[in-house]
């Protein structure tokens, strides 16, 4: 039988084929270990352990991986995984020297390992399916949790309740056959793109963890006990509740969300109300969380690049994915989707949440449910038949909804200003009666004149501004559009896995990398839209601190801008203050001040003020003095950073905490502990008020609270905040992340502070040395790790030189 190419990529996806590493062949699914021409025996535990290591080459994994992947929903100690690797040891013979262990870590497979797909029948990959557990049974791999009720089924797959020994809770979504894996590795790998290009500000249920391992496949999720959309709107007595103007919040909450995902690619297509979770947004109203992307898509912005995840041939969903309810027409005739067929399932709730009814269809006289002529017109534009005539986006949606007050007292003048044109008619007939009186008539006609001359400029002038709007949405809209094509046809196309000739499935930063090449190419004609896309690029690298390729695209980037928008644009300020950050994390402190000073001398002269620029003007001069460690001066920039946010968006706790951490660290490295102290404080209330406890965004403020602890002498609850971060950022970001090292010469410093030199050269030997590679010897973060690291061999007596008198 011949294997379709979509049938080959799943099975390589299923692990059907053979690992190549050394002189060894591991064959799958059934374990067969061959080295060097001969067959050694692994026991199930060994098997595990070692796929585990390949899917991993070349990346520390911690014990606790290890044993969760050698003893599934086991509860083993280490001494059981140091037996398994011992016999793992003896079987690889001369390959044995790649399993390298990572002193007071783990381990790690040190060297290249490649997989090749065995063909296989269409037949035995729809048989990968496994009996699901029964209600009250135990979760696969999954120790301690046990599923409590269903929650919903669908053709691909099912989810449950689960629950665990201490009474967490989450939504476990069991695949039903090969789609369904697919529709749960799509999702998967969408949810953290988003989280990457969004971090704390992503609108969708974050997956916390899956199992692709063995069948029954399956991901896990948050569980909201308020329930969906429609179960929130119940237990609120229904939506005719809510006030008329607190269901068009929620919906423009809901647009917000839609808005965020479009801008960075992606399309959701399945919007309804049990996708959508209403949740408190901290400033008493709501934000929408979006749930079940197994049927999204994505034209993916280069924050890809920083995930390292591999993509395969796009396809395999049904084009008419979602509910006939909410799916637009151009989807049930077998058209690709687009963001304006997601903008259709908006007008369709648009629709319901005005008339207070979930159940309500979108049929021909729904006009007649809508008292508001201006709400009319925004179904109207979001729910139109044909896509072409969908004149808005989702954040075009939000804004109109959310100014139907001033939109309204627009209008109403207009009918005053028509008033009194008729009024000023009338009086015209009576002057023309009364000639006697014209004299005066037309005295009174000139006044009625400039009332209503008055009233049309005010109602003009309103119009200008929404016609201003409009056209700067269809800008946006425009570039856009020019962005997702370059994703679509360079950076999908160089990340399929038949790109490389089929030796192997690149991973998506090789493809950001390929793509870039042809950027001249793409968008030769389009330079604006070259140089946002290429600040977005180097955006991405900087924040996995790939400086280098980072400045080098933002030089590019601000080039574009100063020649075609000039040095008076603020988007060309913008990339310049962004520039400037990275060179300064580059070490490159002069050209990042001149560059600064430079910028913020063009916008005193022009005397701009706008909030997002001077955003980035605080922040940059903020993090400047920081490292120049000036910081009686870089601190009206950081409070700055901080005003500034709140101007720009006072809802953005995420964005918030990060300026806040700024001036924390600023002041805990001026020796003013207790006024650091007094930030993290209030970063952790931020925090809690969001339940996080995980994300980057918290991991990195809690390595800096983490840093100040060990400044004021509280070394062993610095060690135990340090040491849980450690162990969040390699599982979040990988051992070799530079911000996991930074957290691990941190982790190092409260060793020596405790007197433990012996257990900080590993962590500084492994830290200095990847600092090397990746940024070289002269970066300021190689060269504090290697004071460290001869500070911890002098007092380990292992150095006795002359560094060490």
């Amino acid at each position: 039988m011949n294997q379709s190419a979509s049938e080959a990529a799943g099975v390589a996806r299923l692990g059907l084929g053979e690992w190549r590493f050394g002189d060894a062949v591991l064959h799958e699914p059934g374990g067969r270990l061959v080295v060097a021409g001969n067959e050694r025996m692994l026991d199930r535990s060994s098997h595990q352990i070692l796929r585990y290591l390949l899917e991993h080459s070349g990346e520390v994994v911690t014990k606790e991986e290890l044993l969760e992947a050698g003893w599934p929903a086991r509860v083993v100690g280490e001494n059981s995984l140091a037996k398994a690797i011992s016999r793992l040891r003896l079987a690889l013979g001369p390959s044995a020297d790649m399993l390298r262990a990572v002193h007071g870590y783990g381990y790690r497979l040190n060297g290249p390992a490649a997989f090749t797909a065995t063909p296989t029948p269409a037949a035995a990959l729809r048989g990968m399916g496994a009996e699901l557990p029964p209600l009250g049974g135990a979760v696969p791999c999954r120790t301690g949790w046990t599923l409590t009720r269903q929650l919903g089924e669908g053709a691909a797959g099912i989810t449950f309740l689960m629950e665990s020994r201490k009474g967490e809770q989450r939504v476990v979504k069991f695949a039903r056959d090969l789609g369904g894996l697919r529709g749960l590795k799509r999702e998967i790998a969408l949810s953290r793109y988003i989280e990457a290009a969004m971090a704390e500000r992503s609108p969708v249920a974050r997956v916390l963890g899956w199992n692709l391992e063995q069948p029954p496949c399956y991901l896990e999720l948050p569980y909201f006990a308020d329930g969906n959309l429609d179960v929130w709107a119940g237990a609120c007595g229904g939506l005719g509740a809510l006030s008329h103007g607190q269901r068009l919040d929620l919906f423009a909450a809901l647009c917000d969300a839609v808005a965020g995902l479009h801008e960075i690619g992606v399309i959701h297509k399945d919007l309804k109300p049990e996708n959508l979770y209403p949740r408190p947004d901290g400033e008493g109203g709501w934000k929408v969380v979006l749930s079940d992307l197994g049927a999204s898509e994505a034209a993916p912005s280069p924050q890809l690049a920083g995930l390292g995840l591999t993509l395969g041939v796009a396809g395999g969903g049904s084009p008419q994915a979602g509910s006939l309810l909410y799916l637009a027409p151009e989807l049930i005739a077998g058209e690709a989707a687009t963001q304006r067929s997601d903008v259709f399932s908006l007008g369709v709730l648009l629709y319901q949440l005005a008339v207070g009814d979930l159940r309500r269809a979108l049929a021909p006289g729904w006009e007649h449910d809508i008292d508001d002529p201006l709400l009319q017109e925004d179904i109207a534009l979001a729910a139109a038949a044909r896509p072409e005539r969908r004149l808005v986006d989702a954040r075009t949606l939000a804004e109109r909804v959310r100014s139907l007050p001033v939109r309204r007292a627009a209008r109403d003048e207009e009918r005053q200003r028509a008033e009194a044109a008729r009024l000023q008619g009338l009086q015209l007939q009576k002057l023309q009666q009364r000639r006697r009186w014209l004299q005066a008539g037309m005295a009174v006609l000139g006044a009625v004149l400039l009332v209503s001359l008055w009233q049309q400029q005010r109602v003009e002038t309103a119009r200008a501004a929404m016609e201003v709007a409009s056209r700067h949405a269809r800008e946006n809209a425009a570039i856009a559009d020019a962005v997702n094509r370059f994703f679509n046809e360079d950076v999908l196309a160089a990340a399929s896995p038949y790109a490389s000739g089929g030796r192997r499935e690149p991973t998506l930063r090789e493809a950001i990398d390929q793509a870039v090449e042809h950027i001249d190419r793409r968008l030769a004609d389009q330079p604006v839209v070259e140089a946002t896309v290429r600040m977005t690029i180097g955006q991405v690298y900087g924040e996995s601190m790939q400086i280098a390729r980072a400045i080098e695209q933002e030089r590019r980037a601000v080039a574009l801008f100063e020649q075609h928008l000039g040095r008076d644009d603020p988007r060309t300020q913008q990339a310049r203050y962004r520039l400037a950050t990275d060179l300064t994390d580059d070490s490159r402190f002069d050209e990042a001040r001149s560059l600064i000073e430079a910028t913020d001398a063009v916008r005193t002269r022009l005397r701009q003020d706008d909030a997002e620029t001077t955003l980035l003007s605080h922040r940059a001069n903020c993090y400047w003095y920081i490292w120049r460690q000036q910081y009686d001066r870089g601190q009206p920039a950081c409070e700055g950073a901080i005003a500034a946010q709140l101007r720009v968006d006072p809802q953005d706790h995420i964005a918030r905490i990060k300026a806040r951490t700024n001036l924390a660290v600023l002041h805990s490295r001026a020796g003013r502990f207790e006024q650091a102290e007094r930030q993290f404080d209030r970063i952790a209330e931020e925090f809690a008020t969001l339940e996080d406890r995980g994300s980057p965004t918290w991991l990195r403020a809690s390595y800096l609270h983490g840093m100040n602890l060990l400044a004021l002498g509280r070394h062993e609850e610095a060690g135990r905040l340090l040491d849980e971060v450690f162990t969040g950022s390699i599982r979040a970001l990988g051992a070799d992340n530079p911000h996991t090292l930074e957290v691990q010469v941190g982790l190092a410093r409260s060793h020596l502070a405790q007197a433990r030199p012996s257990d900080a050269v590993p962590l500084l030997e492994h830290a200095y040395g990847a600092y090397r590679r990746q940024l070289g010897e002269d970066n300021h973060y190689t060269r504090a790790a290697g004071e460290d690291l001869r500070t911890a061999r002098c007092a380990a007596g292992q150095d006795s030189g002359p560094s060490c008198g």
